[in-house]
């Protein structure tokens, strides 16, 4: 095991450059040349997190370095943690590190700075913030957290307006407000606020109470210009609230807007795909999540055609209304040469939309295709089977209206016997006419 100083050196480097490799790379040489196999099996934790920082997501290797990691990770995770028994509760690493964890509010206040000096700690997840929200804010141990999630704090609009008074998050890049009950009054208090000068990701998702008035507040404030990623899912902003944000003149370095579960609807789909947010989002990560949209053939259409669309490697349409006019628009599209996972669950798709789709060069890219819960038949179900990628493209189907086949139906009755050999039987056993 390092010692107290050589663990302290090593941390202070990573501080220094944390967002380098190179100095956690130098701490698993120094581990891995340890005696002790907890110290080693520490420094392979740290290359395979390193590694799958780096690799993209659809990459084959991911699977066996993740599940390696993860196994290695549950049998240390006390190890590991016990300097900080009695501090923190929920831990989360990253890059090989401790680099998040759960605290309660009163602890943190009397033991923030022993808790800093044990871990290069970034994040803090409150636990119960709502109730402490006053002293929190006047804590100065604020000052050191880079990543603050207040995730169903259940602060409402008051305690946001008591947090965003601190002196102390000027060093805040990464707000968690989900699930806390905000409105629009909330985004124009965060427009407003000038507590948060390097905030680089807010996170508004699952308040509800969203609108596009809210969407517009933050797109026109000054003050989060500095915004790389705004997450306002499963709230009620509409196409107009995407247009504000697209159009904001402050907005210009975001390249992640999470909007699913918004009902957009086709206008919001096509203000869209014809901007530039859209090709910036799709830069940062090959990825379109549009789940819950409201989505139709109109709006397909113009996500299909969409110039900065030939990007994406995953596109996720989960509960809209494509139907099979909308599917056919998706299946004609002469943009999507790199699409490898597709998700149409919920759209009342039918076998038209099926066969339109298992016919088109979109189809022969797909590695993955997940139609599950729709409306399509034998037909549809057949023609997407018999046109896979090489005959190994997953494919989900299930809760369709498929009918089982005939043949399927003899051979579970009369076993595993040879297609001839039931053809046999269904003949001896025909009904004369008449």
């Amino acid at each position: 095991m390092p010692t107290a100083a050589e663990e302290s050196a090593f941390l202070s480097s990573i501080r220094v450059a944390e967002r380098d490799d190179a100095p956690r790379l130098i701490y698993a040489d120094f581990l891995a040349d340890s005696n002790n196999p907890a110290d080693r099996h520490r420094a392979e934790f740290v290359r395979l997190q390193l590694a799958l920082a780096r690799l993209p997501d659809d990459d084959p290797r991911r699977h066996d370095l993740k599940h390696r990691a993860d196994d290695l990770l549950h049998r240390f995770l006390t190890d590991w943690t016990a300097h900080l028994r009695g501090l923190a509760t929920g831990f989360t690493f990253h890059r090989g590190l401790l680099e998040t964890v759960s605290v309660d509010v009163p602890t943190f206040i009397a033991r923030g700075e022993e808790l800093f000096r044990r871990a290069p700690v970034r994040g803090v997840k409150f636990l119960d913030a709502a109730r402490h929200v006053a002293a929190l804010a006047e804590c100065e141990h604020l000052t050191r957290v880079r990543d603050l999630g207040l995730c169903g704090a259940d602060l409402g609009n008051g305690g946001l307006n008591v947090l965003l008074r601190s002196r102390n998050l000027s060093g805040v890049e990464s707000l968690d407000l989900s699930f806390n009950g905000l409105d629009d009054n909330a985004a124009r208090l965060l427009a407003r606020t000038s507590a948060l000068p390097c905030l680089r990701e807010l996170r508004l998702n699952d308040n509800g109470r969203l609108t596009a008035d809210g969407s517009a507040a933050l797109a026109e404030a000054p003050g989060l210009s500095g915004l790389e990623l705004l997450d306002v899912s499963a709230n009620d902003i509409g196409p107009a609230g995407v247009r504000a944000v697209i159009d904001s003149p402050y907005l210009g370095r975001l390249h992640t807007f999470a909007v699913h579960s918004n009902r957009i609807g086709d206008t919001g789909a096509e203000a869209l795909a014809g901007s530039e947010l859209l090709a910036r989002m799709l830069a940062h990560e090959p990825k379109l999540m549009l789940r819950g949209c409201g989505i139709g053939p109109a709006g397909m259409r113009a996500l299909a055609a969409s110039p900065h669309i030939a990007a994406a490697r995953e596109l996720d349409l989960t509960g809209n209304n494509l139907g099979d006019d909308g599917t056919r628009e998706l299946a004609e599209s002469e943009c999507l040469p790199n699409l490898r996972r597709l998700v149409l669950m919920r759209n009342r798709i039918a076998d038209a939309g099926a066969r339109a789709l298992a016919f088109s060069p979109v189809m022969a890219g797909l590695d993955f295709l997940d139609v599950s819960s729709n409306v399509i038949g034998r037909l549809g179900v057949d023609a997407l089977w018999s046109a896979r990628k090489d005959y190994q493209t997953v494919l989900e189907y299930g809760d369709n209206i498929v009918a089982p086949d005939p043949q399927d139906i003899l051979r579970e009755l009369l076993g595993d016997m040879p297609r001839q050999a039931i053809l046999d039987a269904m003949l001896r056993n025909r009904r004369p006419m008449g």
